[in-house]
């Protein structure tokens, strides 16, 4: 057999032969413990199986956007016009816009220059709402307005659920990610993208059979997406994937993959196994969302956190393909004008409002993670304990045992992950670290583990080194799994506060925030509470400086009746009162 006959892998600088059909059936063992967990139908009594109803397994698309409503609402009519099987298929937004402008609170349409995803999406399908003044008084129109147009909008009440807040309120693409939480319900599958994105035709169906064919309940499909003007344009030779090889050590001695793809998986057959991935492609069982759930405390970070979730997926039992051919594309036309300025890095999505200290916190958090020493203080290991101050080794076990589900699993450790990537992480003195250049990208081995031990077994459960665990989050959708309590964290900083319960998730009706108006609220008990301010207020000042008036004039007048006389007050001088 020809070893070119599974294809070939770039890597940035060389060209290497597959060996072997699919990376992760590649053990000599013939024991079953050195094979993936076969596919599991969760819709079919949790039997196992590799067959899925190729019409109605359920998929869950989650699609953040910061400010970028016009592409994403293309995004979205692309999504469903490319699908197979358009009505499995259901979107959760997570919308980060302006709603200070001449949308009302309730409209959930932001101003011209800022829409929301659904009402833009909406819009593209021939219903748009109409133009209202503003004000209390014409806000029961606006509602109604608004509910008609959602009421008409294909798809927008059955199959588009979303969660939005003021783009003030934004601390970056892995904080906004770990909303996914409040929209995903009992899908089968679920796929991460961008707000820009096109698909190949019948994605749906090709999605889940590349997933099958690892032959992996937890493998994950992902790749840094084709460029969408490539989109149709055959290679002479081989359909060409874009493959990132190369692991870096950073500045900060945390690896960081390539933000673009700096290899390509060439004429492969099956789904690659691969040492990287890219949230802007991620295609999963929807289980890989609750097991491995975004960090909402990484905050103000772009691609230092992506090394690090990949180390959470992978200590947990999830495998990465990149698959064998290009299922999704980046869609970089028809930028808005916010994102032609220069943010945090050199694409304009990136401008969120930027807090310093707290993206220091949130490198500290990953560095931990890591076991990295360098570059943290005592002081800053504390932070993440309920021990205050202190230091040592005894400390940072503490601190890593109190990332919880936010940490490393057990299934595989740290050193194995380090071996996989090729790559090492510095000491405490900032040596010994070095990344992988990008050589061995093509010929990957599965590593096994122990295949009974759960997926959300976290690194430090049963030690007791915990002193401030990390609170899990709540998916209050998805009915099947327990209830986990309250999750509280700060939205915005300073701006605002989000409590999950909170926050109402939108599967047609308006998205709300607790700086929102509710919907179910009476417009005539508001406009009463309204009637009941301006009284407290009247009674508050108006009334007492009239009182005070009142006042003055009778204490004046018994002056008057009592005959006695009022020493007269000499005025202070121009002069004087340049010295007061």
């Amino acid at each position: 057999m020809s070893a070119s006959k599974y294809g070939r892998v770039f890597d940035g600088s060389s060209f290497e032969e597959i060996t072997h059909p699919i990376a992760s059936n590649n053990n000599n063992e013939a024991s079953g413990a050195y094979e993936p967990i076969p596919p599991t139908n969760n819709n079919n009594n949790h039997g196992f199986t590799n067959k899925f109803d190729s019409k109605t397994t359920p998929i869950f698309v989650s699609i953040p956007h910061f400010r970028d409503g016009k592409r994403c609402a293309q995004t979205v009519h692309r999504l469903f016009d490319t699908a197979a099987h358009p009505d499995r298929v259901v979107v959760g937004l997570i919308e980060q816009t302006d709603s200070s402008g001449s949308g009302s609170s309730s409209d959930s349409s932001s101003t011209d220059d800022d829409p929301t995803c659904l009402m833009e999406y909406c819009a593209l399908m021939g219903h748009q709402m109409k133009q209202h003044e503003p004000g209390v008084s014409h806000m029961a129109e606006r509602q109604a307005d608004y509910d008609a147009v959602l009421e008409a909008c294909p798809r927008a009440t059955t199959q588009i659920r979303s969660v939005r807040f003021h783009h003030f309120g934004s601390k970056g693409p892995v904080y906004a990610r770990s909303f996914t939480r409040k929209l995903l319900g009992n899908e089968e599958f679920c796929m991460e993208i961008d707000a820009s994105m096109d698909f190949v035709k019948n994605w749906d169906n090709a999605a889940i059979e590349q997933w099958k064919l690892t032959n992996n309940e937890y493998s994950v499909l992902s790749n840094v997406p084709l460029s969408a003007k490539d989109k149709g344009v055959a290679s002479p030779i081989a359909v060409e994937v874009p493959r990132q090889c190369e692991i870096k050590i950073g500045s900060e001695g945390v690896p960081l993959f390539e933000t673009h793809a700096d290899g390509k998986a060439i004429g492969i057959t099956q789904p690659l196994l691969s040492r990287t991935y890219s949230p802007s492609f991620v295609f999963s069982k929807c289980h890989y969302q609750t097991n491995v759930p975004q960090d909402p405390f990484a905050v103000q970070l772009l691609n230092t956190e992506q090394f690090p979730h990949f180390a959470r997926l992978w200590t947990r039992g999830y495998d990465v393909y990149t698959p064998a051919f290009n299922l999704v594309y980046k869609d970089n036309s028809d930028l808005h004008p916010l994102h032609h300025i220069a943010g945090h890095g050199e694409k304009g999505e990136k401008k969120w409002p930027r807090n310093d200290n707290e993206r220091r916190d949130a490198h500290v958090r990953m560095k931990v993670m890591l076991n990295i020493h360098h570059g943290i203080t005592n002081s800053e290991i504390s932070s993440m304990t309920a021990g205050g101050s202190g230091g040592g080794g005894g400390r940072m076990i503490t601190a890593r045992a109190n990332l919880g589900i936010y940490g490393l699993g057990r299934r595989r450790t740290l050193d194995q992950l380090l071996q996989f990537a090729s790559i090492a992480l510095p000491d405490s003195e900032f040596r010994g670290q070095y990344g992988n250049e990008g050589k061995g990208c093509a010929n990957l081995n599965w590593v096994p583990y122990d295949k009974s031990i759960s997926p959300r077994a976290n690194l430090f459960d049963g030690t007791g080194k915990a002193d401030d665990l990390d609170l899990e989050p709540e998916f209050p959708l998805l009915r099947t799994l327990p209830d986990i309590g309250d999750y509280l964290f700060s939205m915005g900083g300073d701006v605002t506060t989000w409590k999950d319960q909170a926050a109402v998730v939108n599967q047609g009706g308006i998205p709300q925030t607790e700086t929102s108006v509710s919907s179910n609220v009476p417009y005539s008990f508001v406009f009463l509470l309204w009637v009941l301010g301006l009284y407290v207020w009247y009674a508050s000042f108006v009334d007492t400086a009239s009182n005070d008036d009142r006042g003055r004039s009778s204490r004046a007048r018994r002056r008057v009746l009592s005959k006695k006389p009022v020493r007269k007050v000499t005025p202070l001088s121009e002069r004087a009162l340049k010295n007061v």
